[in-house]
């Protein structure tokens, strides 16, 4: 668990940093614009991070339907993010975050025992769609997350665990 629990009706932890894809992304400027979606994924290489992704990439378009804007923070270095980036195409910023920063500051730590749970059958329907295992980066407990912020800048969802979009397009 990360030291700050974040809850529904939090002010978001405000930052600042350079996007792979998109330059800096600075939340403050966002905030009173649009509806933001936060993913927080562990790395590219992560075959569950893998298929969270397809799935993210299928779905996005629904998020901007939705007048929202999704942010993607990953623990991949450079090379990595940017093979990713171009491979999929990915048109939403892609922000690097160790677990000490952004991790840290929503409160997501060692992956919680619901995303464990899931660790195996999301693994096996990776292995089942040719999803490999790429680099190892960033920390290999991290837990992943969501989180959707409010035009007043306060989270309105927040789940520790795996993507679910069902969830993030309710509160849109």
């Amino acid at each position: 668990m990360g030291k700050n629990k974040l809850n529904i009706g939090d002010r978001a932890p405000i930052f600042k940093l350079d996007s792979y894809n998109a330059g800096l992304i600075d939340l403050a400027a966002l905030i009173g614009t649009q509806k933001i979606v936060l993913i927080f994924s562990r790395y590219f290489g992560c075959p569950i991070c893998q298929l969270d992704l397809n799935i993210l990439l299928e779905d996005a378009h629904r998020i901007k339907e939705k007048n929202a804007i999704l942010l993607y923070i990953t623990q991949s270095g450079e090379k990595v993010a940017k093979e990713y980036i171009e491979k999929y195409n990915i048109d939403f910023p892609v922000i690097y975050s160790s677990k000490d920063e952004l991790y840290n500051d929503y409160g997501l730590g060692l992956m919680n025992p619901g995303a464990v749970l899931e660790v195996r059958s999301k693994l096996k329907e990776a292995t089942k769609l040719g999803i490999q295992h790429g680099e190892y980066e960033g920390w290999e407990k991290q837990g992943p997350g969501q989180f959707v912020i409010d035009k007043n800048g306060n989270i309105i969802h927040e789940r520790k665990g795996w993507l679910l979009i069902s969830e993030i397009l309710e509160v849109l």
